[in-house]
């Protein structure tokens, strides 16, 4: 008898790998179990029959016979193991374990589809990924419920943008990748397009900031489209048209009690240039008039220059006006000149 051609039970072989390891923890129904372990079985009844063919091929079976938890919230066991054997090829620092919910300053995140780096003919190409970029790190995990994450990378030195080449079907325009030179390029797809362009965003945000070249924002000049205009005429203006407003009456504040007693009229401080002590000089908001003989009464728009704040903490200043001195409210009080 012939010996059956190697790419015959190196494609036997495969089909079984798929089967026992491909599909261990994934959650299928009752129907496509009991299709899985038909397959195995009659896989095996053909390498009993050709041992000769199968003997430098035959693996492990008692991998096949073990039961994964379908409700297992890691997802599929082989899936974790490939991103695993795919960070510890490249040599990437792995960071202690983190779970998705314990991330913090998550500036987006939400389920992708990653690119596995390497997948074998019976593997999936595209996995579906919870996905966080957190600080300057980007994870990714089977849920948003993991404990830890799958794998983690930080984006330091990286650059990210639209890839439209990387799938052929209709989400071929919701890809984009990261990419850095002489390290390892992470391919991701999107729901949708809008969702892809607002994962490059923030990732493009978030590179920029750690080199600190994040653009201000210009604001545009307002533009009028009739300045100008009025500078080629010569018509006189018409005033009527401006209408003249009242001048609004503001409430007048009720004067703060005095919480003090002084036994004389306050005096005036050292003598000072008051013809240049701008800044001392207030004006009358509303009228005052003084319920007591050491308080200085004065009306709107009186000119007063004050001479000691020292009970301010109290709502009172001590002015003067006229020659007169006395204490005022400075709330009835605003800067008579604005420097």
């Amino acid at each position: 008898m012939q010996p059956i051609p190697e790419k015959f039970t190196t494609l036997v072989s495969d089909v079984e790998f798929f089967l026992c390891d491909g599909l261990k923890g994934e959650n299928l129904s009752k129907k496509a179990k009991e299709k899985r372990d038909s397959l195995i079985k009659r896989i095996k009844e053909v390498k009993l029959n050709f041992p000769q063919d199968f003997k430098d091929k035959s693996g492990d079976d008692s991998d096949c016979e073990e039961e994964v938890d379908s409700n297992n919230d890691a997802g599929s066991l082989v899936s974790e193991r490939a991103d695993k054997d795919e960070e510890a090829f490249e040599g990437a620092h792995q960071s202690p374990p983190m779970a998705a919910q314990d991330l913090t300053s998550v500036f987006k995140a939400g389920y992708l589809e990653k690119r596995r780096k390497d997948h074998s003919f019976f593997g999936t190409e595209w996995q579906k990924r919870w996905c966080a970029l957190s600080h300057h790190v980007f994870y990714y995990y089977g849920s948003d419920k993991d404990k830890q994450q799958k794998g983690e990378f930080s984006i330091d030195g990286y650059t990210v943008k639209m890839n439209s080449t990387l799938r052929k079907d209709s989400k071929k325009d919701c890809c984009f990748e990261i990419t850095a030179p002489d390290k390892r390029v992470y391919q991701f797809c999107a729901s949708s397009f809008k969702e892809a362009e607002e994962w490059v965003k923030q990732i493009d945000f978030v590179l920029r900031d750690m080199s600190g070249v994040i653009p201000e924002d210009e604001e545009e000049p307002e533009l009028y489209d009739d300045v100008g205009a009025m500078e080629d005429k010569d018509e006189p203006i018409d005033e009527d048209i401006y209408e003249m407003l009242p001048e609004e009456e503001l409430p007048t504040p009720a004067k703060p009690p005095p919480k003090f007693e002084p036994a004389v009229k306050p005096a005036p401080p050292p003598s000072v240039d008051k013809s240049t002590d701008f800044p001392n000089f207030y004006q009358g908001l509303w009228d005052c008039t003084g319920d007591h003989p050491d308080e200085l009464s004065f009306k709107r728009g009186d000119a007063i220059y004050i001479l000691s704040k020292e009970y301010q903490s109290f709502g009172w200043w001590v002015g003067e006006k006229s020659g007169a001195v006395g204490i005022v409210p400075k709330d009835y009080l605003m800067e008579l000149y604005a420097l």
